[in-house]
């Protein structure tokens, strides 16, 4: 009767969800509520994420474990440290899928928007020979391999994100009242990707190249894995590989894919002063965060924690965003 309670006030606000678990099993599930589904007025698909707390960043002991699979990555892992706990004060929707190039047509096809890299020279896009280079020619609509609109929409920088939101704060005729989309903060999108469970991949802690798009031997990448056949040499349709490679809530494609832009300002310190409630960096930087890994990177940059620090201008192939819907900040 809780859960019953606590979504009757979100349904009155105007958010119709597809409540799927309140009785017994609910209660033995270690994620509660995890896969209430709930479509905005445009036809984005949403998940719940519950409010809670989690171990987030990688321990030392962690770091000695990846060097002892994956070699020396000091350099890589670094700026997951130290591991510290993170509580999510309130629940959010969270996209079930990134943001795909079909809704980023309609974004585009209302407003008259043109890129940041349609603007400036283009994006970073792979040509070949191990070489990512600035190519004009390309751009979201062309990124130089086929897309449909059920693909993630690449070659967007995390200003072209901001605009994405801004417009769909306005368009969403759904939208409830208290409430705004925005992109995820880095704390919400490694909580929704790995569960208080710390998954070290969306779905546990065993890698599986089947159950997401990465380096393999499609990719074309000389460090990419040979023996691997993930079906796509590029960006895959959104949910592809549900639900075998979804989050512990059902958050399909935060392995893999395309890198995802997050809110959050990059710091390197950040994890040694961050906040136990609903950190997020908002101070004033060059550079913003994306998460996720690609299709162009192999397993131990798709990991859960992993974060790489890009400046908010720039754009590649290998990069889309996705969005939340969360209570407005008081």
């Amino acid at each position: 009767m809780v859960c019953r309670r606590r979504w009757l006030r979100v349904l009155a606000a105007g958010v119709a969800v597809v409540v799927a678990g309140c009785g017994p099993a609910r209660r033995a599930a270690k994620a509660p509520w995890a896969g209430e589904r709930w479509t905005n007025g445009l036809g984005m698909a949403f998940v719940r994420i519950p409010a809670g707390e989690f171990e987030m960043g990688t321990s030392e002991a962690e770091v000695a474990e990846l060097v002892e699979r994956y070699g020396e990555v000091g350099r890589r892992v670094k700026f997951e440290q130290p591991r510290h706990r993170v509580r999510i004060a309130r629940d959010f929707l969270m996209g079930r899928h990134e943001v795909t190039v079909g809704q980023f047509r309609r974004f585009v096809d209302a407003t008259g928007y043109t890129t940041e890299p349609e603007r400036t020279g283009g994006p970073q896009a792979y040509t070949g020979n191990d070489v990512w280079a600035r190519t004009p020619e390309r751009n979201w609509r062309k990124p130089g391999f086929a897309q449909t609109d059920q693909h993630p929409v690449v070659c967007v920088s995390w200003n072209d994100a901001q605009k994405f939101v801004a417009w769909l704060n306005t368009a969403d005729p759904k939208r409830p009242r208290g409430w705004a989309y925005r992109l995820a903060t880095e704390a919400e999108w490694e909580y929704a990707a790995r569960g208080r469970e710390r998954r070290e991949f969306a779905w546990g802690k065993a890698w599986d190249p089947s159950w997401a798009n990465f380096a393999d031997k499609r990719a074309g990448v000389t460090w990419g894995d040979g023996t691997a056949d993930d079906g796509h040499p590029r960006t895959a349709p959104v949910g592809t590989y549900s639900p075998k490679g979804d989050s512990p809530f059902g958050v399909c494609d935060m392995t893999g894919n395309v890198w995802e832009w997050c809110l959050d300002t990059f710091d390197p310190a950040f994890y040694s002063r961050s906040p136990v409630d609903d950190p997020v960096n908002s101070a004033e930087g060059n550079q913003r965060v994306e998460r996720g890994g690609s299709w162009a990177f192999t397993e131990d940059y798709c990991r859960t924690a992993f974060r790489m620090p890009l400046e908010p201008n720039e754009s590649y192939d290998t990069l889309g965003f996705r969005v939340v819907l969360a209570p407005a900040s008081p």
